[in-house]
């Protein structure tokens, strides 16, 4: 599982389950969405309090 802050469209990139093309899984969240580590549910971040102000 890789988290990439894409500053200049002010979301999250979110890549799991890599396989030798890429990644199956692909997901973008927005300022007010929640994301949760895939090895940790119960833990879970905003997009707002990753990217800051």
């Amino acid at each position: 599982e890789v988290w990439l802050v894409n500053l200049p469209q002010k979301c999250l990139e979110v890549y799991r389950q890599p396989t030798a093309n890429g990644y199956e899984i692909v997901q973008t969240f927005q300022r007010g969405e929640t994301v949760a580590i895939q090895a940790l549910p119960n833990i879970t971040f905003t997009v707002d309090e990753i990217l800051g102000d």
